[in-house]
């Protein structure tokens, strides 16, 4: 077997030369770890199938990282994980976490930019953090709005979240739901 020095190329003869030597360690140890790793794949594969984690990249939330159950059921007040699809600042199908503060047959009241959710009020700002102009949520008339089937309102514990106050977010559909999102930290 030739020994590659700091002066001696990686040949393609030389690789498989190595990779000869390599290959009965390999096998030896999938053979004696053969039912440990079908575990871990199967393991992945359920997890996968029933959960995500999610980072909150913004102030918006006092947590940073998120476990999503997948199609589990959100109660007002808790975590909603969600996909986004209003284009710029962010791409197609990025994953929201916000709280849920009114679903379907809650009322929502909206004067002019600010909303009233329940005892919380959200003051409408004109300006996000990241600078672009904001505007109110025009899915909503001003006054008393009974949320509508499959639409739920969603916001941050921060007073400059992007949340349903806003155009750029509006209400969110149900169909855009991917399930409750726990806080881990």
């Amino acid at each position: 077997m030739s020994v590659l020095n700091d002066h001696q190329p990686l040949t393609f003869d030389l690789f498989i030369e190595r990779s000869k030597s390599f290959s009965p360690i390999l096998v030896k140890h999938l053979k004696s770890h053969a039912i440990t790793w079908a575990l871990l794949v199967l393991l992945y594969g359920v997890v996968h199938v029933n959960y995500r984690l999610a980072i909150n990249q913004t102030p918006s939330l006092p947590y940073t990282l998120f476990l999503i159950c997948l199609n589990d059921t959100v109660e007002t007040g808790g975590f909603i994980a969600f996909k986004w699809h209003n284009g710029a600042p962010y791409p197609e199908g990025y994953t929201f976490t916000k709280r849920l503060l009114a679903g379907p047959g809650d009322v929502v009241t909206k004067k002019g930019s600010d909303f009233v959710v329940g005892e919380r009020t959200l003051v409408g700002k004109d300006v996000g953090l990241s600078l672009k102009k904001l505007f109110p949520n025009d899915q909503l008339r001003e006054g008393k709005n009974t949320l509508q089937l499959n639409k739920y309102f969603v916001a941050g514990d921060h007073e400059y979240s992007l949340d349903s106050r806003y155009n750029l977010l509006g209400l969110v559909d149900k169909k855009d739901v991917i399930g409750r999102a726990y806080p881990i930290f």
